[in-house]
């Protein structure tokens, strides 16, 4: 079987998206292509780089806080510059055409609020851009035009996947449930939640198939110490729900 994968945005819940790529893997599914937003568009860089799952997540796992939460000396509080050197020093890739299978990377640009799906261009160098949840990061300039997380204007870049012939599953790492913050951080990271989630309902109506990890919708989008939780959802829920999935992909 022959799938094309889009992954949602969603800070390091998106280590979920790992263990349904660890799963696809383990029943012999061939990814054909991958889009993402912000976490997604990190994780769709490296699938289409030619890393497994295992290698992904140790990746993933050799990540610190100080790599996320560098401070800015440009507006925004944080700088991830830090991420970007290590994604220069992991993948050799410089261009989509050297990737192993087609790789689109949603950013919003900041001036037209327009979802952009780039494949040509620096493929590190976007997905920095597709992961700057402005104002906590600063926004990434790229050929003179200033980008912002993907997740803004579409968080589940499921539309340039339907261009290629291929049927796509979507998955989505921010199911929203509900919550009462109490403080500020909670107000902020609740408002994030159901902006994301709102712009992901137009790509549930034009994917193939659609799943939620539901593990995750209580964790929070940068807490380190959950990320095995997260990736334990996502495979576990993959496999929970692969039958019927499965039959919307053939």
């Amino acid at each position: 079987m022959r799938i094309a994968l889009s992954f949602s945005g969603g800070g390091l819940r998106g280590a979920a998206h790992i263990g349904v790529l660890k799963f696809l893997e383990e029943e012999g599914v061939e990814i054909s292509a991958v889009s993402g937003s912000s976490a997604g568009a990190m994780v769709a860089l490296m699938v289409a780089s030619g890393m497994n799952a295992d290698q992904i997540y140790t990746f993933l796992k050799q990540i610190k806080q100080k790599d996320l939460f560098r401070l800015s000396t440009n507006p925004g509080l944080f700088t991830l510059k830090n991420l970007e050197d290590k994604l220069y020093e992991l993948i050799t890739a410089r261009s989509y055409e050297e990737m192993h299978i087609p790789l689109y990377t949603c950013v919003t640009d900041i001036n037209t609020a327009e979802s952009i799906y780039l494949d040509s261009g620096d493929p590190i160098a976007n997905t920095i851009a597709s992961s700057s949840l402005t104002p906590i990061f600063e926004a990434k300039e790229i050929d003179g035009k200033q980008y912002a997380d993907g997740g803004f204007s579409d968080n589940l870049p499921v539309s340039p996947l339907k261009m290629i012939g291929e049927k796509v599953l979507a998955i989505n790492v921010n199911p929203l449930t509900g919550g009462n913050p109490k403080g500020f951080k909670s107000l902020l990271v609740r408002s994030i939640l159901i902006m994301l989630h709102a712009n992901v309902r137009p790509s549930q109506k034009i994917t193939d198939a659609y799943i939620d990890i539901e593990g995750v919708a209580r964790m929070h989008l940068f807490n380190f110490k959950e990320m095995d939780d997260a990736y334990r959802a996502g495979y576990g829920e993959m496999k929970e729900k692969w039958r019927e999935l499965k039959e919307k992909l053939v």
